[in-house]
């Protein structure tokens, strides 16, 4: 089965189903959103006209969401009528099958270009650490998939001179390392990637808004770009491999 790994999409639906499109006609069954898609009241709240999705969506949160009406819209059955339209909505620590293959989610990731929202509720924290790490000791996941990577290991990834001032003022300043500036993340991941008991075969992550691949003791690291770039990410789950179109 071929798996389409889809960036960020920050609020543009549209371009979100014409892309799921293009994954489907390319012949992938499903489709992983890693974050920064826009939930938010104004494109997913009731009565909106949500775009019908061709294949299955598994979408985790980003930093850019409002993650107050993500819980409402869990707790009230809103997510699941998404769901009803192909967008499903994966929480943090969770797992989903597809293709025979477990895949485990952890959203969340720190502002750079602003204040942390006040109660944090936009970057993973301790308790969702732990349970994603409980969940995964049970199951172990083949690819796990998150919005930014863990800093400090060998990813590689650059952060942004744009946001270099962004990062000592919002991240640095709040009590947070996000890594040398040439191997930087989500703090939190570092604690996830050091204990998992399995390491998967494949971590993905939005985020960056590139296209970026390291290996770190094993384990294949790919960031995949936003959706206006025109690259399409598959993974195939029964090889195991990347393919980039």
């Amino acid at each position: 089965m071929l798996v389409a790994l889809l960036g960020d999409a920050h609020g543009d639906l549209a371009l979100l189903a014409r892309r799921t499109a293009e994954a489907a006609g390319a012949g992938a069954g499903a489709a992983i959103q890693l974050g920064d898609l826009g939930f938010r009241d104004d494109l997913l709240g009731p009565g909106r006209p949500w775009p019908r999705l061709p294949i299955p969506v598994l979408a985790l949160c980003g930093n850019h969401e409002d993650h107050a009406f993500l819980r409402r819209a869990r707790a009230s059955g809103l997510a699941a009528a998404w769901a009803a339209h192909g967008l499903c909505y994966q929480p943090r620590g969770s797992l989903a099958r597809l293709g025979g293959r477990t895949v485990g989610f952890l959203g969340g990731a720190l502002h750079a270009d602003r204040p942390q929202d006040p109660d944090r509720a936009n970057l993973p924290v301790a308790a969702e650490i732990d349970a994603a790490l409980a969940a995964f000791a049970v199951r172990p996941p083949d690819l796990i998939a998150t919005h930014s990577c863990p800093p400090g290991i060998g990813v590689g990834m650059h952060g942004s001179p744009a946001l270099a001032l962004g990062v000592l003022r919002h991240v640095v300043q709040a009590g947070f390392d996000p890594g040398p500036g040439d191997d930087c993340g989500e703090p939190a991941l570092a604690r996830l990637w050091h204990g998992l008991r399995r390491r998967p075969a494949l971590w993905v992550f939005g985020h960056f808004h590139l296209a970026h691949q390291a290996v770190v003791e094993g384990t294949r690291f790919a960031c995949v770009p936003d959706l206006p770039r025109p690259e399409l990410t598959l993974w195939d789950t029964i090889g195991g491999s990347l393919v980039c179109r």
